[in-house]
């Protein structure tokens, strides 16, 4: 379901990206109105909606309700852990850790030699 859900958004982006394309600019818009355009530019006029228009919406609201299924169901299968805790959960972790002290050469276990205090100097008066 999961990948049905995910092939269903990608689609949907797809279109609205070609729907927002094909919609007529408003009243000269774009950067005009950025580098320089009257007030009555940046305002515009009132149109009634046009067909791209709702679409535009309706795969916008699309867009989001799937982005929200989508990252609910991506977080439902890890059951709130981290990689690291399901890693150690299948004990990785801990074969890990005995190969690498299985490698290590053992350090020969002798006392060091205990260093010797001088003595103080006594002052003959």
């Amino acid at each position: 379901m999961y990948v049905l859900l995910l092939v269903l958004y990608l689609l949907i982006v797809l279109v609205m990206v070609v729907v927002v394309l094909l919609q007529e600019p408003r009243s000269g818009g774009g950067l005009g109105i950025a580098l320089g355009g009257g007030v009555e530019n940046m305002i515009g006029v009132k149109t009634a909606p046009t067909f791209f228009t709702n679409l535009t919406v309706g795969l916008g609201a699309a867009f989001g309700l799937l982005a929200l299924v989508l990252s609910l169901l991506s977080g439902a299968g890890t059951s709130g852990k981290t990689a690291v805790e399901r890693a150690v959960g299948k004990g990785a972790i801990t074969d890990i850790l005995r190969e690498i002290q299985m490698q290590t050469p053992t350090q020969p276990t002798t006392q060091p030699e205990s260093p010797t205090t001088p003595a103080l100097p006594t002052e003959g008066k």
